[in-house]
């Protein structure tokens, strides 16, 4: 039952999970691909995909990402059609209902752990000018909460290049409330896809088909957007031209006025001076007159200062308007065509760890319950060898009577078999039903998924059903085969108990003489019963080797977190820049240099590649260029694993990491090559292989890198070293302050990834402790089956020495001291075979991308050995008590 419950268990668990997240995902319609462009997408652009007769379903969206400030959060803002009731990546409802009517928004459930929102509450998504422009409404009630099929991951919801530069949680809006002229995404699906099975190589490669028709289809498209959008700005500049046009000449004309009224204020104002000059005013009447055209002068210079200043005025209104219009012909003229990215599920949050975490769980499948089962086998044999040996005077009797052997036979092949018939199909419905339950609930705190499916494999109950009678049969068979051979009158006598004889112990006289009584017939009787001694170390063996095993998985991937991200990588902070934008670059120091926690940063240059081999798929490689290469030690550690031995940078090769190097076979002095993403290939030199256990690096130094591509490296990213922890809080203010900077398009902090792979560790833990508390169980079992076949067989000798005055704790002393010895020796061949059994389930368990450390920590040796100690300590207390009860009378006459 033990058996068949961990085989099957652990068996379906991995397509359990498969199954389950891929019926979720058919249920709600999660999308298969995705259009985005960098300006935008049209019906132009839907027309295109309409003509491909392949996609079942397309539905244009609007999103928007939001960063609130004061908050610390950034959120992303969904459209959604409550009309369309087959729509895709439908949402599901945890508290609430889904938005009727404008004005209505439902929250990621998350919004109510992060920010205690609720039912009713009113949500604004006004932050500034720009964001209330893209708006027809600006404050919404909300109405339920949500998880979507698009973010599966709890703990992300996906990268921005707004706000702190990652998503906190999502919202979603009728797209009604949206005021944008192009759409921001469109999402599809496939006919072909409708029955394919998620993550499967058919579902990859069908989908890898589509969006490569995808680019196909859309080859010209980024042309002809450009040319669109070129045509849309021309229009106003042509107007703006046309005016400006206009301004120019209304302004000559008024300049013109302005001349010709300047013309005439200086004849009359001559006309005044002369009259003055000539005596004129001494007449009253000249005089009068005069006054009135000095008055009448003073009020036309009044005027032409104010159309002077209103000229010029006008004048600095056309030269901003010349400005502003030359602006917008170098920006038209210096547009890049637009980018039209064509994605699948991979890139969505959660999706393809999910994936990798069920593979896990089925690598451990295929290793651990061999093991069981062979434990299982040997428990079986012992039982049937003790049950057959009982029966030997009956099976004397029925041969005498005339019983063939087939007939005698009978009796125990149909007890093997019904006992194995019952403990196979409990350990079916045990093992179907409980172990899926409890590992996928244990991810559940990562995954906000619906509850698993069970689904009962026809296969694995075969297979089951299959081992388990080979198990019991076999082992009855073998067992049967030598007593059913033998005379009658030999099976009808008492078996002869096995002859004592001289241990090679006893040979060593300067350690034998100083043995006790007791301590000697131990000894005796250990290898007087050779069989059952090597089948007790055999069997605690095995189930110690399960338990180090299990310590040392978890040992091996909680060590990733610790000696990734606290011994190799010593940065804290990641930080993306844009090599064209170099505008702001000030300001992003400044910023840095106000932080009292920074210490110092290294500017890097990083290039992806691809590495293909005939017997590994391709692997994706960074390959890293520190701008001082002499200073990167301080940001990376570059040692070897086993030795410790550091190692610096060099110009005639690179430094690669460890598992790159065991996938490929690389060896110091080899040489490689390497793809970039326009198909060159290029040739690198192994220098020295380093430590390292998630993703591929490859480390040179800007020499080797010239010397490889004949330019200098573009350093668009730095990696930051804080002198102390900071705080999420922290984290978030600064990020959202250098994403404010024009050239800074994305910052990381390693404890994100950090904190993503800890929990992924904890959901681990929990498959760790379901094989740790099996093994141990096994053990219990093999103990307590081998020590009760052990009194069973001797219970003429335990019943004489009771009758010669043994004490009951003597008495039980006697047998357990042996069970002691066996014990200590099957912890120690555990250990070993522990050792090799956790090097071989990581090597099956590890993904491409991560290395797990090899190493088991000493604790997890001792927490093995003190379990398995502690089951043999309760058989112990279980026999005792068995023996306290012995009827020596009974037992010593048995034979007559």
């Amino acid at each position: 039952m033990l058996g068949v419950s961990f085989y099957v268990g652990i068996k379906a668990t991995g397509p359990n999970m498969l199954d389950t997240v891929d019926k979720y995902y058919k249920k709600q319609s999660l999308m298969e691909a995705s259009i985005v462009s960098t300006m935008g997408l049209t019906e132009d652009d839907v027309a295109i995909l309409e003509k491909n007769k392949s996609i079942d379903k397309i539905q244009p969206g609007y999103d928007l990402d939001v960063n609130f400030e004061e908050d610390s959060r950034t959120i992303r803002v969904l459209s959604f059609d409550p009309s369309d009731k087959k729509a895709l990546n439908q949402l599901v409802v945890t508290e609430g209902r889904l938005p009727k009517k404008s004005g209505e928004i439902v929250l990621d459930q998350s919004a109510q752990t992060l920010d205690d929102y609720q039912i009713g509450d009113q949500y604004k998504l006004v932050t500034d000018k720009e964001t209330k422009d893209q708006f027809k409404v600006t404050s919404f009630e909300i109405v339920g909460f949500v998880y979507s099929p698009q973010y599966i991951e709890k703990t992300s919801r996906g990268r921005t290049n707004v706000g702190k530069g990652s998503i906190d949680y999502f919202a979603v809006i009728s797209e009604d409330d949206f005021e944008m002229e192009t759409y921001t995404t469109i999402y599809l699906t496939y006919r072909d896809l409708a029955k394919e099975i998620v993550y499967t190589d058919d579902y990859d490669d069908k989908i890898e088909d589509h969006l490569e028709q995808l680019e196909e289809d859309f080859s010209s498209r980024p042309q002809e957007r450009l040319a669109e959008i070129k045509k849309e700005a021309s229009e106003p500049i042509e107007e703006a031209k046309t005016k400006i046009s206009d301004g120019e000449q209304e302004l000559a004309t008024g300049k013109a006025q302005l001349a010709d009224e300047k013309d005439k204020l200086n004849a009359a104002q001559a006309q005044v001076d002369q009259a003055e000059q000539s005596g004129m005013t001494q007449l009253p009447e000249i005089a009068a007159q005069i006054e009135i055209s000095k008055k009448e002068i003073e009020e036309g210079k009044t005027k032409l200062a104010e159309a002077e200043t209103e000229l010029a005025e006008e004048e600095e209104k056309l030269l901003d308007a010349k400005s502003e219009l030359a602006e917008k012909e170098q920006e038209l003229a210096e547009l890049k065509l637009p980018e039209y990215l064509f994605s699948s599920r991979d890139d969505n949050p959660g999706y393809l760890e999910f994936s990798e975490n069920a593979d896990r769980i089925s690598s451990i499948a295929t290793v651990f319950p061999v093991f069981f089962f062979m434990i299982a086998a040997l428990v079986c044999l012992t039982t049937m060898t003790r049950m057959v040996e009982e029966k030997r005077g009956e099976i004397g009797t029925l041969k005498a009577l005339g019983y063939t052997n087939f007939e005698i036979s009978q009796k125990f092949v149909v007890y093997a078999t019904i006992t194995t018939i019952i403990g196979t199909v409990s350990g079916l419905v045990i093992g179907f039903n409980l172990f899926p339950r409890i590992i996928f609930d244990a991810y559940g705190a990562m995954y906000d998924l619906p509850t698993v499916e069970i689904t009962y494999y026809t296969s694995y109950a075969i297979q089951s059903f299959i081992v388990a009678i080979a198990c019991t049969l076999l082992s009855t068979l073998v067992v049967l085969r030598i007593d059913l051979f033998s005379k009658p009158a030999t099976l009808m006598r008492p078996k002869a108990p096995r002859a004592g004889k001289r241990i090679f112990l006893e040979r060593m006289t300067f350690i034998w003489k100083r043995l006790n009584f007791n301590h000697k017939v131990t000894a005796r009787n250990l290898f007087r019963y050779k069989q059952r001694m090597f089948m007790t170390v055999f069997g605690v063996a095995g189930c110690m080797a399960l338990m180090v095993t299990g310590f040392g998985i978890r040992d091996s991937i909680s060590d990733v977190v610790s000696i990734q991200y606290g011994k190799l990588w010593q940065y804290q902070a990641i930080v993306t820049k844009d090599e064209d934008e170099e505008t702001e670059e000030q300001v992003y120091k400044e910023i840095l240099a106000e932080e009292d926690a920074y210490d110092k940063k290294m500017a890097v240059a990083m290039k992806n590649f691809t590495m293909n081999g005939q017997d590994v798929l391709n692997q994706d490689v960074i390959f890293e260029v520190p701008e001082k290469a002499e200073e990167m030690d301080k940001f990376v550690l570059f040692n070897d694993r086993k030795s410790g031995e550091t190692y610096k940078m060099v110009d005639d090769g690179v430094l690669v990491t460890e598992k790159l190097a065991k996938l490929f076979d690389l060896s110091v002095g080899d040489t490689f090559e390497m793809t970039d993403d326009e198909d060159q290939t290029y040739e690198f030199k192994v220098a020295d292989i380093v430590e390292n256990y998630a993703m591929h690096y490859v480390y040179g130094t800007p020499a080797y890198y010239e010397k490889m591509f004949g330019e200098s490296p573009s350093y668009q990213t730095d990696l930051l070293i804080f002198n102390e922890k900071l705080t999420s809080k922290e984290e978030d203010v600064l990020s959202t302050k250098l994403m404010e900077v024009d050239n800074v398009l994305n910052v990381t902090f390693t404890s994100d990834a950090s904190k993503s792979m800890s929990d992924m560790i904890g959901s681990l833990n929990i498959v760790v402790w379901v094989l740790i508390i099996c093994a141990g169980l096994l053990a219990f079992i093999v103990l307590y089956n081998l020590t009760n076949i052990n009194v069973s067989e001797r219970i003429r000798e335990l019943s004489t020495i009771k009758v010669l005055g043994f004490y009951p704790n003597e008495v039980t002393m006697y047998v357990y001291r042996e069970n002691n010895i066996l014990t200590w020796l099957g912890i120690i061949v555990g250990m070993v075979l522990g050792k090799l059994l956790h090097t071989f389930v990581l090597q099956t368990a590890e993904v491409d991308m991560v290395m797990f450390s090899p190493t088991i920590h000493w604790e997890s040796f001792v927490y093995a050995g003190i379990l398995t100690l502690l089951f043999s300590g309760i058989v112990m207390y279980v026999m005792h008590r068995k023996l306290k009860n012995i009827d020596m009378i009974e037992a010593l006459k048995s034979n007559e």
